[in-house]
């Protein structure tokens, strides 16, 4: 049997956070540099994106991605353009990244709302976990917040309700964690990572997870060229949750079908 350790996962090396990561990293991965690409942080111009998603395109057959800091959560929003098939997103986030459009820019803040123009993307569960960041968010008619941090129960019951699609792709900014779990430059959220794992286990009984991807690493300063004593911590804290989610993942996630399905589920 192959263990989640042999399948390989997707790194993009944007912004260098990955790279302290060395007990993540020991395992098979792919890795792209796109430190070079400039006008990239935070919110994308268009040659970024072109940039971006065609080193993605080479890729599309690894369901799981790590992605860095969070001012690169945009990058989902070429994972699904890409996926090309009916889809629940379920983002985990303490931000809900569904601020107004500002003149077709995408943003870390905004690529959600890009993300649902996607004829194929049905619906946006957010799970921020029990007190998230709400500022600048307005309702959306197929965005749906999840009430508790928890998996709800009956979970079937729920699902069947909540997920509209047979395929669900996850994407986890880990500023949703408890900052015993996870640690940002944003800021933390509520969320155990042990309530995030049951979400993922839920998920996978009851629906086809057909991608996945994770980011919200802690930054270095500009000034810095190794991490201090508090960085090391963050880092570590990090990566325990990353392998933790990769190890959740890897043996329920499904390479995304090479043709648009019409199955809703």
């Amino acid at each position: 049997m192959t263990s989640s350790m042999d399948k390989p996962f997707l790194v993009l090396n944007l912004d260098d956070t990955l790279s302290w990561q060395r007990a993540l990293l020991a395992a098979p991965h792919e890795w792209i540099d796109l430190r070079h690409v400039e006008g990239k942080k935070a919110y994308a111009t268009p040659e970024a994106i072109s940039a971006i998603a065609a080193a993605l395109h080479p890729h599309q057959d690894l369901p799981l991605c790590y992605w860095g800091a969070g001012e690169y959560h945009y990058v989902t929003l070429l994972r699904l353009q890409a996926l090309r098939q009916p889809v629940t997103l379920l983002l985990f986030d303490h931000h809900h990244d569904a601020a107004p459009l500002q003149n077709g820019v995408v943003t870390c803040g905004n690529w959600v709302r890009h993300a649902l123009a996607l004829p194929w993307v049905r619906r946006v569960v957010w799970v921020g976990g029990r007190r998230p960041e709400m500022q600048l968010y307005l309702p959306h008619p197929r965005i749906l917040r999840a009430a508790e941090p928890g998996p709800p129960e009956p979970f079937a019951v729920w699902a069947d309700r909540a997920i509209p699609t047979a395929d669900v792709y996850i994407s986890i900014d880990k500023d949703v964690l408890a900052p015993d779990d996870g640690f940002t430059s944003w800021g933390a959220g509520d969320l155990a990572l042990s309530e995030l794992l049951d979400w993922l286990g839920a998920l996978a009984r009851h629906r086809r997870i057909v991608g996945a991807d994770v980011g919200g690493e802690w930054s270095l300063s500009s000034a810095q060229v190794f991490p201090g004593p508090r960085d090391r911590r963050a880092i570590s804290r990090n990566q325990r949750a990353n392998i933790a989610i990769r190890d959740a993942l890897a043996p329920v996630l499904f390479p995304p079908r090479p043709t648009a399905s019409g199955h809703t589920g």
